[in-house]
């Protein structure tokens, strides 16, 4: 801070410093491949349960096919919220 003005310095305000809070259009970015990936991913789920379903003649599979969709869904909202925030990826 610069004691004259009360004013923060200019010289630490980078790009590589900011977060969502100061960028609305990179979190919304962030919110909205988050909604994507999860529907991709339980929909991409249900779908190859439904196809399980039907060769075999039962009637579960889609339901583990959407619960199978859910969990890799959160997984790869994990990894992009990483890769978002710049944080490394396990």
């Amino acid at each position: 801070m610069d004691p004259s003005n009360n004013q923060p310095s200019k010289e630490h305000n980078n790009e590589d410093n900011r977060t969502f809070g100061d960028d609305p259009w990179r979190a919304m970015g962030l919110v909205g491949a988050v909604g994507v990936d999860l529907a991709v991913c339980l929909w991409l789920g249900y779908w190859l349960g439904t196809k399980a379903d039907h060769a075999g003649g039962t009637d579960y599979y889609s339901i583990i096919g959407l619960i199978a969709g859910l969990i890799v869904g959160v997984v790869t909202v994990i990894f992009l919220i990483r890769t978002f925030s710049g944080g490394k990826a396990k």
